[in-house]
């Protein structure tokens, strides 16, 4: 159907997955996504509610935790208290822009910029390795410093984050990794 269509072009738009994704739960199924899931607090509220109220699952692709064999590995150490309790969490998330990029990406209204966009990786990370459940952001940066041409690119970010158990986080995130490196990004 030509509805089917559409759907491709939805789910690449990061502030298009959370209304697609509404849409799912409110048609009875399960909806997974790849990050950032959303881009604004309303979406947020909107899928807290939906799954609230329908009891349907809203998940994300978080790649640099579950598809990476050192983060799995850091989990089990983790789990296993081999290295003692989480206090802090640092998480450096370097990237390469690559070319060819849609317009949409240049448009922090549509791709939630580049905490939402590459530091949702990190703050993942950080509520699941420390167990915590929530955050609060104490301060952030983010500028745009080395791509005149798309002034609504976000090519720097970092956070500073407290946890609702205690702990502390900093994320930095930037796409300055080198084109000739072959390869997407740093997930440390």
């Amino acid at each position: 159907p030509d509805s089917a269509r559409v759907v491709p072009d939805l789910v690449d738009v990061a502030s298009e997955r959370a209304p697609l994704g509404l849409r799912v739960i409110e048609a009875g199924k399960d909806f997974f996504v790849d990050k950032a899931p959303l881009t604004t607090f309303e979406q947020l509220d909107a899928v807290r509610e939906a799954t609230a109220r329908t009891g349907r699952k809203y998940a994300v692709y978080y790649g640099e935790r579950v598809h990476s064999e050192a983060a799995i590995l850091a989990d089990q150490l983790v789990r296993q208290g081999a290295i003692g309790s989480v206090l802090q969490l640092t998480a450096f998330g370097p990237h390469r822009i690559g070319a060819g990029r849609p317009d949409w990406f240049f448009d922090p209204a549509r791709y939630g910029g580049i905490l939402c966009d590459i530091g949702s990786h990190n703050f993942e990370q950080m509520l699941h390795y420390t167990g915590a459940t929530d955050g609060e952001i104490i301060s952030a940066t983010v500028a745009n410093y080395a791509h005149p041409e798309t002034p609504g690119l976000q090519d720097f970010g970092d956070a500073h984050v407290v946890l609702d158990n205690g702990t502390t986080g900093y994320v930095r995130v930037d796409w300055f990794t080198p084109e000739g490196l072959g390869v997407f990004g740093d997930g440390r």
